[in-house]
């Protein structure tokens, strides 16, 4: 029998258990589940006579008291009587399987695995040892990860209808990135179990993440129509029809999950990003809080109450960058604002934005980010300033520029072989084709190098290339590396790229960090946007309220780069800075 240690299992999800979570993508995001609780068999031998045993003591007997005292929490006693058992029977697997969930509860892990392996030597068909061997495996860390992979599928061996094997399976592969293997896994689940609405809806999130978002929708109709009041799935298929633009039966979707649930995170913030991409900055920015309720966001860790706007004289506030560099250098335009209503501004960000963001006068102090922190009376995670201050699409803050590159720097542009006798001075751009790789959508916002080629064949330009990490690489690959500066080997700091940016006459970028840079500097920048993007692009223009020096060219069907890249290849022609 399953024994709650004081956890529900609900539906057929995978049932929490006192054990570090992982995560498995859900309503486009990222949600948290937990593999099995432990597993507390009947004996397996309940019929045996007694003189079968020992006889000092009464096994069958003794197994049924101690089985007794786990279930009610009474950890101790039965401890003991597993013990007695092993000492008169060292070979009672069921002894050894219990003994093992005793330890693995009291936090001995190695103690625990070792007496599921002891049980499972003895009687490899034990499914309940082994099912409860894979949850401590996963408990004990990533480094035995392949080995309860191992022990799921042996478990899927022994009994191939244990759809809850499935699905424990599928979030292990999923965390690891594994999303076909996790796929097929939660397929067989829903062959096992055609109604298993939670296996058709996870289904969908997969997909979702591998970009098919398509048959994505028709997994998470299929999880709704076998439970119609089903808020995760709800959230999932409104974020699968976000992909294509149907903002309208998203919202639609969104709505229903909160009728369901008032206080479903996920249906909030999912519903806040739309009211965003429209523009609708009055009621997106408060519903836009409640990011900050969901997995995605961890937790500000501040006991201070947050700031409410009030007047700070006397105060400290504290900014907190919650989110990726460029989100810090938008959203820092509002320490200007904030410093009217007096008092200190204490930031903690990122290390590499510590240079560039000293230039900001309103910040009394920086701390980069994981440091300690001076004393402070209320704080503010630097995206909620909008909503805090009532940011409407009319009154976005954009006097540029608001950023300014270090006073000494000795990054340097290199006029390229070819351009030195030109009969005017060279067009300078810098050039960046990929985001960060931690960004979990880097893929879909970042443009191949390749689609740039058409602007290599412009006359009188001169190319610099900002891109950080992979940039010699690309370039080499395409041999592209005489006709494309590489800076990367200067730019430290996200200072020393503002002293680059400063030197060119224009900036070409996906949505990355440099894009922001570029615009905070009041630098021209053309900024290359996927179909669906970020919402503070939001939809159907060139401009953007951010950035007065800012052009946004846009994929006018999913994955057209090469359509985008030459627009820009036009525009080109036409620039004078």
């Amino acid at each position: 029998m399953r024994v709650d240690f004081s956890f529900k299992a609900q539906n057929s999800k995978i049932s929490p258990c006192p054990f570090a979570p992982t995560q498995i993508f859900s309503n486009s995001k990222l949600k948290t589940f937990q593999p099995s609780s432990f597993i507390l068999s009947s004996p397996t031998h309940p019929h045996l006579p007694v003189e079968t045993y020992p006889t000092q003591i009464n096994i069958p007997q003794t197994l049924a008291a101690a089985t007794a005292h786990h279930q009610a929490g009474r950890l101790s006693q039965a401890e003991q009587l597993y013990r007695q058992i092993l000492q008169q029977q060292p070979q009672q697997v069921d002894a050894l399987n219990l003994l093992g969930v005793i330890a693995c509860q009291n936090g001995r892990l190695d103690e625990g695995i070792a007496l599921y392996r002891q049980a499972l030597a003895l009687r490899p068909g034990y499914v309940g040892a082994r099912e409860n061997l894979s949850v401590a495996l996963w408990k004990q860390g990533k480094q035995l990860i392949e080995e309860a992979i191992a022990s799921y599928s042996q478990i899927i061996t022994f009994q191939p209808e244990n759809v809850q094997a499935y699905h424990n399976l599928g979030v292990i592969l999923v965390e690891q990135g594994k999303l076909d293997e996790a796929l097929s896994y939660y397929l067989q689940a829903v062959s096992v179990q055609p109604n298993d609405a939670a296996a058709l809806n996870t289904i969908g999130t997969i997909l979702q993440q591998q970009g098919k978002a398509t048959t994505a929708i028709a997994y998470h109709r299929r999880a709704l129509a076998l439970r119609p009041n089903y808020p995760e799935a709800l959230n999932s298929l409104g974020t699968a029809l976000q992909h294509y633009g149907n903002f309208k039966e998203a919202m639609t979707c969104f709505e229903q999950a909160l009728a369901l649930d008032p206080q479903d995170a996920n249906a909030h913030y999912n519903r806040s990003l739309i009211l965003l991409t429209e523009g609708n900055y009055h009621h997106g920015f408060p519903e836009y809080e409640w990011r900050l309720r969901t997995r995605e966001f961890p937790p500000c860790p501040f006991r201070q109450p947050l700031w409410d706007g009030s007047d700070l004289t006397g105060r400290t506030l504290l900014l907190h960058a919650e989110q990726g560099l460029g989100d810090t250098i938008q959203f820092i335009r509002y320490a200007a604002i904030v410093a009217q209503r007096g008092g200190r501004i204490v930031l903690t960000c990122h290390q590499p934005l510590m240079r560039l963001l000293s230039t900001v006068p309103e910040l009394t102090q920086q701390v980069p980010l994981g440091y300690p922190v001076p004393n402070f009376d209320v704080y503010a995670p630097l995206m909620s300033l909008p909503g805090i201050l009532g940011t409407t699409l009319e009154t976005v803050p954009a006097q540029i520029p608001y950023l300014t590159p270090p006073a000494e720097s000795n990054v340097q542009l290199a006029i390229l072989t070819g351009l030195e006798q030109s009969h005017q001075p060279p067009l300078k751009v810098g050039i960046v084709w990929s985001g960060g790789h931690l960004y979990k959508k880097n893929q879909s916002r970042s443009c191949p190098l390749i689609h740039f080629q058409p602007l290599l064949q412009l006359p009188d330009v001169a190319y610099y290339s900002l891109q950080k990490g992979i940039a010699q690489a690309n370039l080499a690959e395409l041999g592209w590396d005489v006709q494309v500066q590489d800076l990367s080997p200067q730019l430290g700091d996200l200072a020393d790229t503002a002293a680059a940016i400063a030197q060119l006459d224009l900036v070409i970028t996906v949505d990355t960090s440099i894009a922001h840079l570029a615009g905070a500097l009041g630098k021209p920048v053309w900024v290359l946007l996927n179909f669906l993007p970020d919402w503070r692009w939001m939809l159907h223009r060139e401009d953007t309220p951010w950035y007065p020096t800012m052009r946004l060219f846009r994929q006018t069907e999913p994955d057209d780069w090469q359509g985008v890249l030459d627009l820009v290849s036009q525009a080109l022609k036409l620039f004078r800075p």
